[in-house]
């Protein structure tokens, strides 16, 4: 090899490198992957993942007028993780998610006779909504559902999602 090959194929090899390790340093943890860590070990503790293609066939099957507003809030979407724990998660999950306030705020809580929770939100540094944190809790058994999405959260989507109407309306 000549050794100006050997120069062009060293600086892509070290661009190809930054690439991979910029793009790494970019991708923070989401909540449900901070709060799954936590609880390493912990088999009580479940985290279910639904992949960008998954969320792509979903909103593909769409069709009466709400399972079309569904398809376009799915679209906008880039992932969702459901995390299940029994009773006495809840108050570990706020923990968590109090302790990182900086970047996690809260939104909205709820609280019925039967369950509670609450809603947060991360922002981008052009603070657009990037992840939205649902914690809910069952009073009667404890039991703890987080379902964190991340994608385009815009107001149209939190609009829809917390009245369940059309995108239209």
């Amino acid at each position: 090899m000549t050794h100006t090959l050997k120069t062009r194929l060293c600086s892509l090899a070290a661009l190809l490198m930054l690439a991979v390790a910029t793009a790494t340093a970019q991708r923070a943890p989401d909540f449900a992957e901070k709060f799954v860590s936590q609880c390493k070990g912990d088999t009580m503790v479940t985290c279910v993942t639904v992949s960008p293609k998954m969320m792509e066939q979903l909103a593909g099957r769409a069709d009466s007028s709400h399972e079309a507003d569904m398809a376009m809030a799915i679209q906008k979407l880039r992932s969702m993780r459901i995390v299940s724990a029994p009773k006495g998660y809840y108050e570990r999950a706020e923990k968590l998610l109090k302790k990182n306030a900086r970047r996690f705020r809260a939104m909205h809580d709820f609280r019925s006779d039967k369950l509670r929770g609450a809603f947060y939100s991360r922002t981008n540094r052009k603070g657009q909504i990037v992840e939205l944190i649902m914690l809910r809790e069952n009073l009667t058994d404890g039991q703890l559902t987080v379902v964190c999405l991340t994608g385009d959260i815009d107001t149209e989507f939190l609009c829809f999602l917390y009245n369940n109407k059309s995108f239209k309306d």
